[in-house]
């Protein structure tokens, strides 16, 4: 997927800090919020695309 796929299919959750992207035996994509595990706000497994989050970070390029 490259990543204006995966910006498409997640939204926010494609290039944030707080995203783990977990790929079951079957092939599908999941991605779960971090930020779930300390914050009741935030959902474990978000609908996606995600448009809006307060919690959004962009996870920092490469040098």
């Amino acid at each position: 997927m490259t990543p204006e796929e995966a910006r498409a299919y997640a939204g926010l959750c494609a290039d944030c800090l707080h995203a783990r992207v977990n790929r079951s035996d079957r092939g599908a994509v999941f991605y779960q919020c971090t930020r779930s595990f300390d914050d009741p706000r935030f959902a474990k497994y978000p609908r996606l695309p995600v448009r809006i989050c307060p919690g959004y970070e962009r996870e920092p390029s490469p040098p």
